[in-house]
């Protein structure tokens, strides 16, 4: 008997909910191959570089060395071997799926999972994210001409502000548990406005019941056009008014005039978390009346209060140049001086505070010329002038409270009627953006940085829907396995944390420690799990929908 281990992680898991999804056979269908020339299917190589981004976290580096350390009977319908997974064979499978709609893929694949999961799809959130990359991409084709049915990879606004480097664009639609229904791989350059009007209509032809459905975007979505696009297309939405329209502020001000705030409390459980209040008010826009929610929260983010020593840091010089300008002038009649003053005060709308007073002066004039030579007194003449004296306090806490309050405020605009939504349904909805947000977290984890490292935008962006197939599996563990965790009120135990609500990054690198042992005889082999694995990790597997058996057995041997 010999003894041996190997480490395969999440990565049966994740095989086996690749197959649930069906993803193999939907890119088989999909893609153009002859089966007479493919040792190994574009599905099943598509397949295994899903599982290797998921346990291994690192696209297309080593590949074949990764599963030459995993049981692949266990992973694969197909008989293949670890040196089937080369480069060549993968950049193949690439090249192919670069050739087919991804987007409908991805559609298909959430589809069976909307299915399979009986999901209760009652909004999506939409957004996109920049993803740096590093080297040079061969952005034309051999005869010169510019691939124009691929994505460039360019410069462009970088939300990660690297700005000095090049970059493509994923964009997301995900569902109110934060499961991808679709995904795109954008040029580098390519604007949120753009992007927004494009995923509308991705929106409408879905599979989802858009009529029943709320779609959730940041302020890129706002924008004539599309506005007018989702009368049309009867599409119900919740977005941020951005601040380039004057009604943003209008609303904003009438609001604070008005005073009717109405409490909402906070959004999540955090000890930390801030609260909110609303208010409703009816405006025209775009050629129609909306529902507009003026919101008011507690906290200011980082970004407002670094605005605020700007602020502050620009009053005091402007102010000081007016006081200079001020004091400089001067008034024949003291009447004249104070209504100067009183405007000035008037006028001022900063927050440091301006106060000042109306200073006599008096001059002897002498009469032009020498003394007289009879040395007769000269008549002198008094001439009485007014100036001003301005001084200039630091702003009260009083004033500086009121800024954060205005400044934490924001407007929401909807299209969905109060009967359905009212303004706390709509904060709800909104703030649930955070969804996407986090799909993009997983997305970016810092071990992707350096690994898009293909030459040509055609497999960049072919990987990138890999990458996307990848998140979307992500995604369906950490919903399955919150799920199950909600039904028993369960918790998991991560070293001093213990969660209710694990995220997928969490629920990977806990799966990732499983090994398995073998002992080998002369006629059979055994798998074992040792003894020490952590009972949290098999409560995972349980959670998951399957045990410890999908490391100990195969599932595709037909029996004998």
């Amino acid at each position: 008997m010999q003894v041996s281990a190997k480490h395969p992680g999440a990565a049966n898991l994740m095989a086996h909910l690749c197959k649930e999804l069906d993803i193999a056979r939907f890119i088989n269908h999909m893609v153009t191959w002859d089966d007479r020339q493919w040792k190994v299917s574009p599905g099943t190589l598509i397949t295994a570089l899903v599982i290797n981004i998921l346990v291994h976290r690192r696209p297309l580096y080593r590949v074949e060395r990764f599963y030459e350390a995993m049981d692949m009977p266990l992973l694969f319908e197909e008989d293949i071997q670890a040196q089937d997974l080369n480069d060549d064979t993968l950049g193949r499978a690439l090249d192919r799926l670069a050739e087919i709609d991804c987007r409908q893929l991805l559609g298909t694949i959430a589809c069976r999972a909307a299915n399979i999961e009986d999901m209760e799809i009652r909004s999506v959130h939409a957004d996109t994210t920049s993803f740096s990359v590093y080297g040079s991409y061969e952005n034309e084709d051999s005869n010169g001409s510019f691939e124009k049915q691929f994505i460039e990879i360019v410069y462009g606004h970088s939300k990660d502000k690297r700005d000095d480097l090049k970059q493509l664009k994923f964009g997301l639609m995900v569902t109110n548990d934060g499961f991808p229904i679709v995904g795109t791989v954008n040029s580098g350059n390519e604007s949120d406005m753009v992007w927004s009007r494009d995923i509308l209509d991705e929106f409408k032809v879905s599979f989802l019941e858009t009529w029943n459905v709320a779609f959730v975007a940041d302020s890129a979505l706002i924008t004539m056009e599309n506005l007018k696009a989702m009368d049309a297309k009867k599409i119900r939405f919740i977005s941020v008014l951005p601040g380039r329209y004057s009604l943003a502020q209008e609303l904003r001000d009438r609001a604070w005039e008005e005073g009717r705030w109405r409490y909402r409390g906070p959004m999540s459980k955090a000890k930390d978390a801030a609260h909110y209040w609303t208010q409703t008010l009816q405006a025209e826009f775009a050629g129609r009346v909306y529902r507009f929610i003026v919101v008011r929260s507690s906290k200011l983010d980082n970004r407002k209060e670094k605005k605020l020593e700007r602020v502050l840091e620009t009053e005091q010089k402007d102010l000081a140049k007016l006081k200079k300008q001020l004091e400089k002038e001067s008034f024949q009649c003291e009447p004249d001086a104070k209504a100067r003053l009183d405007a000035v005060l008037a006028e001022n709308k900063t927050l440091h505070r301006l106060t000042g007073r109306v200073v006599r002066q008096q001059k002897i004039k002498r009469p032009p010329g020498r003394p007289r030579k009879d040395r007769q007194e000269a008549v002198l003449e008094t001439i009485t002038t007014f100036r001003l004296e301005i001084d200039i306090h630091p702003p009260t806490e009083e004033a500086l409270t009121e800024w954060r309050q205005r400044e934490a405020t924001f407007v929401l605009i909807t299209s969905v009627s109060e009967d359905l939504y009212d303004d706390y349904d709509v904060l709800k909805e909104y703030k649930g953006q955070i969804n996407v947000e986090m799909r993009f977290r997983f997305l970016k984890d810092p071990m992707f940085v350096n690994a898009i490292y293909l030459k040509t935008p055609k497999r960049v962006q072919a990987l990138g829907y890999v990458i996307l197939l990848a998140v979307m599996i992500a995604s369906l563990l950490e919903m399955r396995i919150r799920e199950a965790m909600a039904k028993e009120k369960a918790t998991i135990s991560t070293g001093p944390r213990t969660l209710d609500r694990p995220t997928a990054r969490v629920l990977l690198d806990m799966l990732n420690t499983i090994q398995v042992v073998y002992l080998t005889y002369d006629d059979h082999v055994e798998r074992h799990l040792p003894h020490d694995i952590p009972p949290d990790v098999l409560r995972l597997l349980k959670f998951a929908g399957y045990d410890e058996r999908i490391y100990l057995e195969n599932p595709f041997r037909k029996p004998t």
